[in-house]
């Protein structure tokens, strides 16, 4: 298994003064699954305003699936809170400067149903209910999985040694904005901050995603395993003008 600190990026400069709004979070093993889509199909999956990043003749979407542990306010720190949660997104250039760091959620998925209601009411995030867990051995061996009751998700990885390319790790270990569609279906946008990450190789024994973005029939190409890792998320979010 490959161990290397992922690059700052441009989320090096992303981090702000935390006000009332502002949430912290502990993000426990994190797995990023990563498939290639071919351009065409990822345009008409993304908003008119945004560009994907392209790799070759192909851009990317990962699903990343992880746990929130002490989910709280920033300014109280009280009422932390803890579930399962994973993104689908895709990799997208800034509107304005062009420049890659931004990624479009094509899904927001949290394990307990009452913090996806009142996460989707309170910030206008269309987060939806999925009850899913992940379970982790790392002795020995990193053996990691994710499943739900229902079918609908069937992760599961193993160490192993690969590769790695430093640009494109930043890519998908540090964007810093994240945009989607709210429940009108119009674009908003928050950012993020978080210090370096300690990454992991790992191999994708099985991923499958049904009824979700991603579908359930694309070999996954490239996953990456972070144990642990401190969020600032910057809500509300706001307009994507």
């Amino acid at each position: 298994m490959t161990v290397i600190q992922a690059p700052l990026g441009a989320i090096d400069r992303m981090r702000r003064t935390l006000v009332p709004g502002h949430v912290l979070v502990t993000i426990e093993h994190l797995l990023i699954v990563t498939w290639r889509i071919p351009i065409a199909e990822m345009r008409g999956m993304l908003p008119p305003a945004l560009e994907p990043v392209v790799d070759g003749n192909e851009t990317l979407i990962s699903a990343v699936l992880f746990r929130n542990r002490d989910l709280r306010p920033a300014r109280i720190g009280l009422l932390r809170l803890s579930s399962f949660q994973m993104n689908v997104r895709s990799y997208v250039r800034d509107p304005a400067t062009g420049e890659p760091g931004s990624v479009y959620f094509h899904g927001l998925y949290l394990s307990r149903r009452w913090i996806a209601k009142v996460s989707a009411s309170l910030f206008n995030v269309p987060f939806a209910y999925l009850p899913f867990g992940i379970t982790v051995a790392d002795d020995d061996r990193l053996e990691w999985s994710a499943r739900d009751r229902n079918g609908r998700v069937d992760v599961s990885a193993v160490e192993a040694d690969a590769p790695l390319d430093s640009a494109m790790v930043d890519l998908l270990t540090n964007p810093h904005t994240g945009y989607f569609a709210d429940r009108s279906g119009a674009l908003r946008k928050w950012s993020i901050w978080h210090r370096p990450q300690q990454l992991r190789t790992v191999r994708i024994v099985r991923a499958r995603l049904a009824d979700l973005p991603l579908g359930e029939s694309r070999e996954a190409w490239n996953a990456l395993y972070v144990r642990s890792v401190d969020y600032e998320v910057y809500l509300p979010s706001t307009p994507a003008s």
